[in-house]
């Protein structure tokens, strides 16, 4: 037993002790450990406050938020405890911070439902429960531009004509091969007219006009050439216009670029896109934002032989990489129409290599190399022909019509194609009147296709300019509108969306002298 008193011990020679007694007390006794220390209690594993309890009273810890929100002892078995967080999760709804970022049930996205102004974006979660989306209640349809009865379409069977037809050309000569397209505020106008010369060969006009039809100048003269300039093709590049025609002037008909301003006038000289044998002809051109690209018929291979090719150029007509041949097949190829869809282009085209004419698809790059195999997209044993295309962008699919007599006259037909240029859906006969259907045109508008065409339904051989609405699914709405009011010929109609409604223009000869051909205008809308 150890002494944890004072012991005096006096051993002096012959003293004799007297006072307090030596007491020895044990440790047992003190109320402390044998032989501890107090000092500060540490996560150690020992008692170091000598209370008998190891690595009491440490603090806890806690980290992370949310669903990753942990708590536990600093002490674990005599050794420090670090806190690790849970790990995140996706954000559900249902009032818990899954993904721990200190919020609860946040960005998980509206949902909406119904169409047009049945449309309803709603919260899809609230108070942590799942909400379900209810459309508004449809209405009656009014002529007013928006989706009333809820069915996908605007103003279906209620529109008119709601400029009447305007007359953009005025000579005694004919005016030709109309191509419009769309600018930022209207329309580019190009076509040939054969006013100028004893030869009333042809040469290339063009008029801005508003998104209205109105006429923003006069007629500009855009080419004076020996030859023969025909089949103009245009696209706007936000500031000036890129106009592609054929011009016979050197030799055979080759294609030269010309920049146009906003309001027509030609800008430089003209540049010579190809330079190949035989003739090169029928281009349609696009602006893809950056660049321009062309796509055109080409007899370059033998005469009447005629193959598709492409080819990309700035906008000072400089070439970007080289030619590209679409087709190989040693039957024509012709009439191409091109779009851009923001990835890459679309083309489509009327082919003889099936013993008939059929209509045909292929997809090209960016940079114009052909992606995938050429799409046969008609097969029956009659004409079809004259194709036009559309990219709508919503669905990110093409958009196909064309004329097909398989039906023993002429009529329109319709198809869709995904954005890889696979078949979508069967084909759809959007014309069934007497008489020859056809050289129809479309365009989407974000909603709906519009879609015109000549028809001689109520005079043979006196064709008039038709438009109907389309649902993207090809689903026909509304009646057929009769667009052109004159007693002669309307034919070959491009229709274009301008922003608001949809607007249209065709070859017209109502007026006189007998045989000669003017432009016309119209756009549709509400009464």
């Amino acid at each position: 037993m150890r002494v944890v008193s004072i012991v005096l011990l006096l051993s002096l020679a012959g003293c004799t002790c007297s006072g307090p007694r030596i007491q020895v007390v044990r440790e047992e006794d003190a109320g402390l450990p044998p032989g501890c220390v107090p000092t500060v209690e540490l996560c150690n594993g020992r008692d170091d406050d000598c209370d008998e309890l190891i690595d009491e009273d440490q603090p806890s810890v806690e980290c992370g938020v949310g669903a990753c929100r942990r708590q536990l002892s600093s002490c674990l078995d005599g050794a420090p405890q670090a806190c690790t967080p849970g790990a995140p999760t996706a954000e559900r709804c249902n009032g818990v911070d899954d993904d721990c970022n200190g919020a609860t049930d946040e960005n998980l996205m509206p949902t909406t439902c119904g169409v047009g102004e049945c449309g309803v974006v709603q919260s899809t979660c609230a108070l942590g429960a799942p909400q379900v989306c209810t459309p508004g209640a449809p209405g009656a349809e009014v002529c007013n531009g928006k989706d009333d009865d809820c069915d996908g379409t605007v103003d279906e069977g209620l529109l008119t004509n709601a400029s009447g037809d305007l007359r953009l050309t005025d000579d005694p000569a004919s005016s030709d091969f109309v191509y419009m397209a769309s600018s930022t505020n209207g329309f580019g106008l190009a076509w040939q007219d054969t006013r100028d010369g004893a030869n009333a060969k042809g040469e290339i006009y063009f008029a801005a006009l508003d998104k209205r039809g109105v006429r923003q100048g006069g007629d500009v003269r855009v080419t004076v050439t020996p030859g023969v300039t025909t089949h103009p093709a245009l696209a706007f590049t936000g500031a000036r216009w890129g106009l592609v025609y054929a011009d016979d002037s050197v030799d055979n008909l080759e294609l030269y670029y010309r920049a146009v301003s906003g309001s027509g006038q030609p800008l430089g000289a003209p540049v010579r896109l190809t330079t190949a044998p035989l003739n090169s002809d029928w281009p349609d051109v696009v602006w893809t934002g950056t660049e321009f690209a062309v796509a055109w018929e080409d007899e370059r291979l033998g005469a009447n032989r005629h193959d598709l090719f492409f080819m990309r150029f700035d906008e000072s007509g400089t070439r970007l990489g080289s030619e590209v041949r679409v087709t190989t097949d040693p039957q024509r190829q012709g009439y191409p129409i091109l779009k851009w869809s923001g990835q890459g282009y679309g083309l489509a085209w009327t082919d003889w290599r099936d013993g008939n004419r059929e209509i045909y698809f292929r997809r090209l790059g960016a940079d114009g190399a052909l992606l995938g195999p050429e799409v046969r997209v008609t097969s029956n044993a009659a004409d079809s022909a004259w194709a036009d295309l559309a990219w709508n962008s919503d669905r990110k699919e093409w958009a196909l019509v064309w004329h097909d007599t398989r039906d023993g006259n002429a009529e329109v037909y319709f198809q869709r194609l995904s954005e890889q240029g696979q078949k979508v859906g069967g084909e759809v006969r959007l014309t069934s009147a007497g008489g020859f259907s056809g050289y129809a045109s479309i365009d989407w508008n974000g909603f709906e296709y519009g879609v015109s065409w000549q028809d001689d339904r109520v005079t043979a051989g006196r064709p008039a300019i038709y438009f109907m609405q389309l649902s993207a699914t090809g689903v026909k709405n509304g009646n057929d509108l009769r667009l052109s009011s004159g007693s002669g010929s309307a034919t070959f109609t491009t229709a274009l969306w301008n922003g608001s409604t949809f607007a249209f223009s065709w070859r017209d000869d109502r007026n006189p002298p007998a045989g000669n051909t003017e432009l016309y205008f119209a756009y549709v809308g509400c009464p």
